[in-house]
């Protein structure tokens, strides 16, 4: 399992860009004992998804 900071750092995007993607249901974490983020490993492809239908112009909002 990645941390948010982890899944940033692999997949070049803010935190702050996961926490949107993560409000708009397009992402999803599990949430550990303490309340952190947890993604799987394969979230970074996901998340490059993302991106590449955002400069795309598909929408995020």
């Amino acid at each position: 399992m990645m941390r948010i900071g982890e899944l940033a750092q692999a997949s070049a995007v803010s935190r702050d860009t996961l926490r949107f993607y993560e409000q708009r249901g397009l992402i999803a974490a599990q949430r550990s004992a303490n309340g952190y983020r947890d993604y799987p490993p394969d979230m970074v492809q996901r998340v490059q998804y993302i991106k590449t239908a955002q400069r795309l112009g598909f929408s995020v909002h």
